[in-house]
């Protein structure tokens, strides 16, 4: 049977790529796209990651259109676009989800407001990974 999950987000920058690393932590069959992948990993949800000791070192973003022939038990979205694009490519062949998490914003140039950010939407993540899993 095919457990595996698909997290989705806008960019597969920072929320899917946290939510795939933290289900793999836990034994999970995981991976993650974005609707309009950006070009590199964040860094600095790098770091968040390693403080909990997960490696995203290798984490390159992907689109949703190139895991669309696969298959999987669970999607997880993060916005409502999202969800709609995943439901535009996969319908009823899987169940979605939406766990609603604000895209952060890529505009601030304050550091530690952003790390901040992403250990809050990480935390997010984790509890409810938690409670499902």
């Amino acid at each position: 049977m095919n457990d595996r999950i698909l997290f989705v987000c806008q960019l597969n920058m920072v929320r899917s790529p946290m939510a795939e690393g933290l289900a793999r932590k836990k034994g999970l069959d995981a991976i993650s796209c974005g609707i309009d992948p950006g070009v590199e990993a964040d860094e600095l949800m790098m770091s968040v990651m390693r403080d909990v000791g997960i490696d995203m070192s290798q984490h390159e973003p992907r689109s949703l259109q190139s895991v669309a022939g696969q298959t999987f038990a669970r999607i997880i979205t993060f916005s409502e676009d999202s969800k709609a694009a995943a439901n535009a490519i996969f319908g009823a062949n899987a169940p979605i989800e939406l766990w609603s998490i604000p895209m952060p914003s890529m505009g601030s140039h304050d550091v530690r407001a952003i790390m901040e950010t992403y250990r809050s939407i990480r935390t997010v993540i984790s509890n409810r990974l938690d409670r499902q899993f």
